[in-house]
């Protein structure tokens, strides 16, 4: 299936941090301050796309279904970790990963042939809200990028 189907067939919008997403589940059980158990996407992003770093300020699981493997890069004080997405775990892909909602994160398409784009489902717990997540700003990124040697992807 080509990216522009998936886009249209599955009702996504531009997301802010790259690709294209829409909010697919939002939990009925709520917590004592009112906020939802948790909320799930589906989130597309392209061959030639990045998830820009940014913080959830939530635990994210991110559960790949379709194209590209995705590199996902958790940035900390003590360093970067490269953890890979995908469906080869024979390969050390794992179908699913967790976004700790304390790390600074974003994703890269892996290279190579192949379908030109990855769709994923990615569940927030508790909901996802505005109020804790961050989009890191270009200072921010640079800054990371010169102290841990981030691909040049993530600086567009």
């Amino acid at each position: 299936m080509e990216r522009e189907t998936l886009i249209r067939c599955l009702g996504l919008e531009p997301h802010v941090e790259g690709g294209c997403y829409r909010r697919v589940y939002e939990s009925g059980v709520h917590l004592p301050d009112g906020t939802r158990s948790a909320s799930a996407i589906y989130y597309l992003l392209g061959a030639e796309e990045r998830s820009r770093l940014h913080r959830v300020g939530r635990d994210e699981l991110w559960c790949w279904h379709s194209g590209r493997s995705l590199d996902l890069w958790f940035v900390g004080e003590e360093g970067v970790t490269v953890r890979r997405l995908g469906p080869d775990v024979e390969k050390g892909e794992f179908p699913q990963l967790l976004a700790p909602g304390d790390m600074v994160f974003g994703a890269l398409p892996v290279e190579g042939p192949g379908e030109d784009y990855t769709l994923v489902t990615c569940v927030v717990t508790p909901e996802f809200t505005e109020d804790v997540y961050h989009l890191l700003t270009p200072d921010e990124v640079v800054e990371l990028a010169e102290r841990w040697r981030l691909p040049e992807a993530f600086l567009g």
